[in-house]
């Protein structure tokens, strides 16, 4: 769980006038389903680094993804597969607690 919501992280994150967006598995989420857990689109907050493997609550550890696309990562760390593509999570240099996921190519 966050202290931050989808709502007020999308404008930062994504843009104020996008309104579907793809994520590193390449699932569409959209603006118009935040708050719709039913839809194939909606879209979640996703700690890079997962909390209860050491994570932080931070922004330079979050991403916003595809409902489906969080569910299968889980709390895999550091190594997972989503949506049929590797990844790894790498530290971001100079920063405490920001990590990017990298594809695995």
């Amino acid at each position: 769980m966050s202290k931050y919501t989808v709502s007020e992280l999308w404008d930062e994150f994504i843009g104020e006038d996008v309104v579907e967006a793809e994520d590193e598995a390449g699932r569409i989420f959209k603006k118009s389903a935040i708050n719709n857990p039913n839809s194939r689109y909606h879209p979640t907050i996703d700690h890079i680094r997962p909390l209860s493997n050491g994570g932080k609550d931070v922004k330079e550890n979050i991403s916003i993804c595809n409902r489906i696309t969080n569910q299968e990562k889980g709390n895999k760390w550091p190594h997972w597969k989503t949506n049929g593509r590797h990844f790894h999570g790498e530290k971001i240099k100079y920063t405490q607690n920001g990590y990017r996921k990298i594809e695995d190519i």
